[in-house]
């Protein structure tokens, strides 16, 4: 069973320890149902996709990590606690995609991203706030266009408005 995951950063919800303990829970959840069949599938941005890969560790499963770009540049910004974070689930993942090693793409990386998510997922889980102008959003349209089942979980909202070309929401 082959799980993807999509979400927004922690900065997008009301209380991201609440969400955090939220995602540890449903993956607990998908573990219980699945068994040694369960794949989780996560694109390593902060938040959502980081707890999930988190999850997975936790609990034995296999990772397949699809980053937009290089750890290096895709983190460049991140606090050094999150960039740690990835670095130990990119080396735990059993699969580790790189969409745009170069950088050439921009922002469809990300899009592309989404849509290889969506391409290996049997379900997506979407953990979200419901702002539906986001990557989040993109993925769970993706899947929806693609048949995809998509189980979602939604949580109270910051407040937070992303900025203009702002990605990873």
């Amino acid at each position: 069973m082959n799980v993807a995951w999509t979400g927004h950063r922690p900065e997008y919800f009301a209380n991201p320890e609440a969400v955090a303990r939220a995602v540890e829970a449903i993956a607990t959840v998908l573990h219980a149902a699945y068994g040694a069949a369960l794949v989780f599938h996560c694109g390593g941005q902060r938040g959502v996709d980081t707890w999930a890969a988190r999850a997975a560790q936790h609990l034995g499963l296999p990772l397949h990590l699809y980053l937009p770009l290089p750890l290096e540049r895709f983190t460049a910004d991140w606090p050094p606690a999150d960039r740690a974070i990835l670095e130990r689930c990119w080396e735990y993942a059993t699969e580790r995609v790189v969409v745009d090693p170069t950088g050439a793409l921009g922002a469809r990386a990300y899009s592309e991203r989404n849509r290889l998510l969506v391409e290996h997922a049997n379900l997506l889980v979407a953990v979200w706030t419901g702002l539906a102008a986001s990557g989040t959003g993109e993925t769970i349209q993706l899947a929806r266009a693609h048949r995809r089942p998509v189980e979602e979980h939604r949580f109270p909202a910051s407040g937070r408005v992303p900025q203009p070309g702002e990605r990873g929401v």
